[in-house]
């Protein structure tokens, strides 16, 4: 894995990119920095409690891979303890740890790193109450929240900008408007935003099961309390790069018969096997200092809801990322 990664820390000086695009080169060229430190695999968990194949929760390993004292001006950040994982863990980790190699000259506050621990539940100096965190609370709640949780925070904190492409619904009845349409697959893997995108930017996709599995949950936005409804099937990622119509990507990749052997890796799919994605790209990392606002017990409403309780148009999407069109 470190090899492929190298090889992309090389050529990512090299993407073209459009009159008046944004690119920050020392942020990317960190983020990729950060994922070379992370162990491979290391076990997929998504589960509450250890068990036999896990001495240790998800949770409990973000836990211990954030170390900050009461003392402390920043945290150091410990990929070997952050394992197992799953997708949003992996994400949210590997941002901490580009932070951390990206500020040098110790630009983020001690409030906002503070404010960036992942409050799980877990008694320590920082957390007295043993808080926890649901999607949309705190930091750590919106980067693991459901939909664009990640993407939320880059537009709340102003660190960089999002964009979106979405393929449409398949079925009639997830279908937001009468006209709405299901791309071909020419159409959709030709779709602009593949050559917008570059390697180190934050990319949640939602799967299409469409063919697979007959499901149109790629076309959801969050969960919703219907059991009979089509609910988010999504993966929080890294992008890494195109290569034809193969997208590349790393992250904690999951779930299967094995969990232990799964985990932080390379990833690859389709451009078809994906029916809506968002691209989070950091261009002012040091605007992460804003996170002095997003207090542990700060509610994102939008992203809470999505938590079982009601889904997204892609329009309040939008509005959300601070997409204008």
């Amino acid at each position: 894995m470190k090899r492929i990664i190298s090889l992309l820390l090389s050529i990512c000086t090299l993407v073209n990119l459009s009159a008046g695009d944004k690119y920050n080169e020392r942020w990317q060229n960190a983020i990729l920095e950060a994922i070379k430190s992370f162990p491979e695999r290391g076990g997929y968990y998504t589960g509450g409690r250890p068990n036999d194949v896990f001495s240790k929760t998800t949770m409990r390993g973000l836990h211990d891979a954030f170390k900050m004292g009461v003392n402390d001006s920043r945290p150091e950040f410990d990929p070997m303890e952050a394992c197992p994982s799953f997708c949003s863990s992996a994400t949210y980790a590997v941002l901490i740890k580009a932070l951390l190699l990206w500020d040098t000259d110790g630009v983020i506050k001690r409030e906002a790193w503070v404010n960036m621990k992942p409050y799980v539940g877990i008694v320590d100096a920082l957390n007295p109450e043993g808080i926890g965190q649901d999607d949309g609370v705190g930091f750590w709640g919106r980067a693991n929240a459901n939909g664009p949780g990640l993407g939320v925070l880059v537009a709340e904190l102003g660190v960089g900008y999002n964009f979106t492409a979405y393929r449409g619904a398949k079925t009639q009845r997830n279908k937001e408007t009468l006209t709405e349409k299901y791309m071909s697959d020419a159409e959709w893997c030709s779709q602009e935003v593949w050559n917008h995108a570059t390697p180190g930017a934050v990319m949640k996709r939602f799967w299409n099961r469409n063919e697979s599995r007959g499901k149109d949950c790629g076309a959801i936005i969050g969960c919703n309390d219907d059991r009979t409804a089509d609910q988010e099937a999504g993966h929080s990622v890294i992008f890494m790069g195109c290569e034809g119509d193969t997208v590349t990507y790393w992250s904690s990749n999951g779930p299967g018969k094995n969990p232990e052997t799964l985990g932080i890796s390379i990833g690859r799919c389709h451009k078809t096997a994906i029916q809506r994605v968002v691209f989070s790209r950091i261009t002012r990392p040091e605007k992460f200092n804003n996170a002095v606002r997003i207090t542990p017990k700060s509610v994102n409403q939008y992203l809470f809801d999505l938590n079982g309780r009601k889904h997204s148009t892609t329009a309040e999407l939008k509005k959300q990322l601070k997409i204008k069109k």
